[in-house]
């Protein structure tokens, strides 16, 4: 897989686990106003991302996803982050969530997500939380929250007797951080409100959105992502 993403379609586990890998830097974040969101999206894929988390924490975010994914700009992927429960889940998939990240991890919603052929990112921290979760069918973790609790040194300490598992860290990663997660052997790292600003999401600067994505990209040395 070259990096790209089908619009809409969803992405199973080892589809999305290509994609991360290949763009190093999952942009996330939330925005309730839904044109606010799609003119962040669309900034992020101007900027070369092909994989967007949208995080699910306010009423009604799932008509936001619904909207995202239906007018996500051609190869771009907009997935659902902060899916803590089944019902959750449902509400993420039905929105057209072509993947799911939880803050935990849940097997019910491993569950449901592998029936539904969509990529399910569940949240972990303890090695025994990630081998759980290896069970469960999920071929990418996410650990959460990183920042507090070592950083890329403790990526790399549970790398140590678990060499094949693929992490996507996330919580407080900023790009100052980013080349020593990278080192320490994530797959990729999940990266809000320091790459997603807020301020520029809900002034609608789509091009500083752009501009910071590109520029992340290039730091991560991401393949078959690029700005347009």
């Amino acid at each position: 897989m070259n990096g790209q993403a089908p619009t809409g379609a969803a992405l199973s586990g080892a589809a999305l686990l290509d994609a991360v890998r290949a763009q190093r830097v999952v942009p996330l974040f939330y925005e309730a106003d839904a044109a606010r969101a799609a003119d962040a999206v669309a900034g992020l894929a101007d900027g070369g991302a092909r994989i967007v988390e949208y995080t699910l924490r306010g009423p009604g975010a799932e008509r936001v996803l619904a909207t995202l994914v239906a007018g996500a700009p051609a190869g771009v992927a907009v997935g659902a982050g902060s899916v803590p429960d089944l019902a959750t889940a449902r509400l993420a998939l039905d929105a057209g969530a072509t993947f799911v990240v939880g803050p935990n991890g849940d097997p019910a919603v491993a569950e449901l997500c592998a029936e539904r052929g969509v990529g399910y990112v569940p949240g972990t921290l303890t090695p025994s939380e990630m081998v759980a979760a290896l069970s469960w069918g999920c071929p990418l973790v996410k650990v959460f929250p990183i920042a507090a609790v070592g950083g890329p040194a403790y990526v790399k300490a549970v790398r140590g007797p678990l060499p094949s598992l693929q992490v996507m860290a996330t919580g407080g990663v900023g790009p100052a951080d980013l080349r020593a997660y990278l080192d320490a052997g994530v797959a990729c790292v999940g990266m809000g409100s320091e790459l997603v600003k807020k301020a520029w999401v809900q002034s609608g600067d789509a091009a500083a959105l752009a501009e910071a994505m590109r520029a992340i990209l290039a730091d991560a040395g991401a393949t078959g992502a690029s700005g347009s």
